[in-house]
């Protein structure tokens, strides 16, 4: 599995380029990236044709995956095809793209090499404008009017199909082989990525690679496919191609414990989500864009509780070492500020609903300042700026160095979560009551206090701290935080500015003349009253860093928002199936006298039952990545996250601490 834990966090390195007739050439590698007679028309050939998938377009979902992502010329290619195809498809299809890139190009790079074939330019725009930097990792692109998704990995591509391989799921459909020579990249074309390609493969799944080596083809038949020669491209005389044949191979032992992995169920036609904020609706919304039809039930009303406040921030925290908890809060921020800069001024309205701002991120840890300014560099997340340049940004004087996050949003999350309920296949209800749950042959059941029933397929719980009261959940190390933030009216200092300043809490800038700063912080205080002395130690902390604002010292006569935010015992968020707690116990017990040990039992989930919850102050942030981590899983679709990622993220994995402590739960 990939897991860097308590390795240096590096950004990748992006290649060295030089430009050979407007080709570009892999200085390392000595190898280009497209024929320099005719790129296009050569991976039309090579792989489009070769490959067999246009046979797929109109069968239904699709998913393709691609060892040397480069220039994204297949992907490109292959994305006309699908939308030409759009009218033959069945309803609710996807093409889902795995593209794999050790060294990804920058964008200015990327912009260069497509910028040969104008016919398709606005598709390759669409591409550069969500370009991901090169952060390591899974960097999702979602295009839903196309029905199109693309997992772009940023990382070796052995050690990515060996991940994924690692859930045991056959998913993909297409291969296409597309790394530099065999002769110049040995641990691409290697027996780990062949068998890891078998692991991976659906029945008769097609692959096509430009080449003809004899390794090449001896290596793909030893894994389980059946390999042809086709005439090459235009000075190559011979191509690959073929398919995967699975009589000829078994599915290969287990590697790891599946504690985290529900077995496999049909996919869900319907499904109820418990719960109406954050988590809720970008669950909701996950699974209506795949075809669900999504009833939302909620106590109150939208957005209440934790995703009630005025204004909020995609927020994210950098970190000198890897580690799932900085891991997932730098993917889940990446891919967060990616789609609300998508639906700011299209779906919300720009400055009532939100806006893109940027953020300048203070902090004491030095160490950690000094580190990230030494890997700054080309479309990173953020960059270290001295106390000067910090001051220019905000417009304010700064008194130290801070982090800057150019692509950071704030937020109303109430309208974000109407927005993200605002879809055809999304009912919902409120002001139901304390709802009551129970499983059910066809499903799940959920009571309301009127007595209402109401039936879906799979249940996901999305209710904070309430899930603490359902007896499938109630184990969960949850707790409940009590958060007041000061609504401040916007003084003349503050009224300009255009970026938010984050400290120990957050200032972001105003919404119709009013700004929304704070938070407190008060553990398992369940009390919703405004309280003067925490508006005024909201405005201290802010004053002494910002005295220039204006803003008053007392926040005696001041009003604000009072919210209850849940968060987790290790402060990741909850989200996967619901395992039943003494089959879990049962099933895993050799764990008490060797952890290592390798069960090969998938986790004894309750079937149909998910949870998202835990997202703490970050419910902006979070929830999108969080959503589709569980909507890939019911779906078992391409994870967005590495395996153990995946796990740090699994409810069960409290149940896992505690039979290895010898202190179930």
């Amino acid at each position: 599995m990939l897991d860097r834990s308590n390795q240096p966090w590096s950004p990748l390195e992006h290649p060295e380029l030089d430009w050979v007739e407007g080709v570009p050439r892999h200085r390392s590698f000595d190898d280009i990236y497209y024929s320099a007679a005719d790129g296009r028309a050569e991976s039309q050939h090579v792989f489009i044709d070769g490959s067999g998938v246009r046979e797929k377009l109109s069968a239904g979902s699709l998913v393709v995956a691609e060892t040397g992502f480069g220039t994204g010329l297949n992907f490109l290619l292959l994305l006309q095809a699908w939308r030409d195809a759009a009218s033959d498809r069945k309803a609710a299809a996807r093409l889902h793209y795995i593209g794999l890139e050790a060294q990804p190009m920058t964008r200015q790079q990327l912009q260069q090499a497509l910028a040969k074939w104008p016919e398709q330019q606005s598709l390759a725009d669409r591409l550069l404008a969500d370009w991901p930097g090169p952060v390591p990792g899974c960097h999702r692109l979602q295009w839903p009017d196309w029905d199109v998704t693309l997992d772009l990995w940023w990382d070796d591509a052995v050690d990515v199909l060996q991940d994924l391989a690692s859930r045991n799921r056959r998913l993909v459909d297409v291969w296409f082989l597309d790394g530099f020579a065999p002769a110049r990249d040995h641990r691409l074309w290697s027996g780990d990525m062949y068998r890891a390609m078998a692991e991976l493969s659906l029945p008769d799944a097609r692959f096509a690679t430009f080449t003809a080596a004899g390794a090449v083809r001896r290596g793909l038949e030893d894994a389980g496919f059946q390999v042809n020669k086709r005439p090459g491209y235009g000075a190559k005389r011979e191509s690959l191609h073929g398919r995967y044949t699975p009589s000829s191979i078994g599915s290969g032992a287990s590697h790891t414990t599946p504690w985290d992995l529900a077995p496999p169920r049909p996919k869900p036609t319907s499904a109820l989500v418990l719960g109406a904020g954050l988590a809720g609706s970008f669950t909701a919304r996950a699974l209506a864009e795949r075809g669900v039809a999504v009833t939302v039930l909620e106590r109150a009303s939208v957005a209440d509780g934790g995703s009630s406040n005025l204004q909020g921030l995609t927020y994210t925290r950098p970190s000198r070492k890897h580690s799932p908890l900085a891991d997932f809060a730098l993917a889940s921020y990446l891919f967060a500020c990616r789609l609300y800069q998508q639906l700011i001024g299209t779906t919300l309205d720009q400055d009532l609903d939100g806006a893109p701002c940027g953020y300048l991120q203070v902090m004491d840890d030095a160490e950690t300042l000094d580190y990230l300014s030494q890997i700054s560099g080309d479309n990173l997340p953020f960059s270290v700026l001295s106390a000067d340049a910090a001051s220019a940004r905000l417009g304010l004087q700064v008194t130290s160095r801070a982090l800057y996050f150019a692509n950071a949003c704030w937020l109303n999350p109430r309208a974000v979560c109407r927005e993200r309920l605002q879809h055809p296949l999304i009912k919902v209800h409120e002001h139901l009551g304390d709802c009551g749950v129970a499983s059910t042959p066809q499903g799940w059941q959920v009571t309301t206090a009127d007595g209402i029933p109401y039936h879906g397929q799979v249940l996901i719980a999305c209710t904070a701290h309430g899930l603490t009261g359902m007896p499938e959940t109630r184990w969960l190390p949850l707790q409940a935080i009590r958060g007041q933030t000061t609504h401040v009216p916007a003084t003349p200092a503050s009224a300009t500015l255009g970026t938010a300043f984050c400290h120990e809490g957050y200032l972001p800038p105003s919404r119709q003349g009013m700004h929304c700063l704070g938070a407190s912080y008060g553990p398992n205080d369940l009390g919703l009253d405004q309280r003067s002395e925490e508006h005024t130690a909201n405005l201290a902390k802010l004053n002494a860093l910002l005295p220039d604002l204006g803003f008053p010292d007392n926040g005696k006569h001041l009003q604000g928002h009072v919210a209850l935010r849940c968060t987790s015992a290790d402060y990741l968020p909850v989200a996967g199936p619901v395992p039943d707690r003494e089959a879990f116990n049962t099933c895993y017990a050799e764990w008490r006298s060797r952890k290592t040990r390798i069960i090969d039992k998938a986790c004894p989930a309750l079937p149909g039952l998910y949870v998202l919850a835990g997202l703490g102050s970050r419910g902006l942030t979070a929830a999108p990545l969080a959503a589709e981590v569980i909507a890939s899983e019911l779906f078992q679709e391409p994870s967005p996250v590495p395996r153990a990622l995946q796990q740090a993220l699994a409810p069960a994995r409290f149940l896992k601490r505690a039979i290895i402590r010898g202190n179930p739960l």
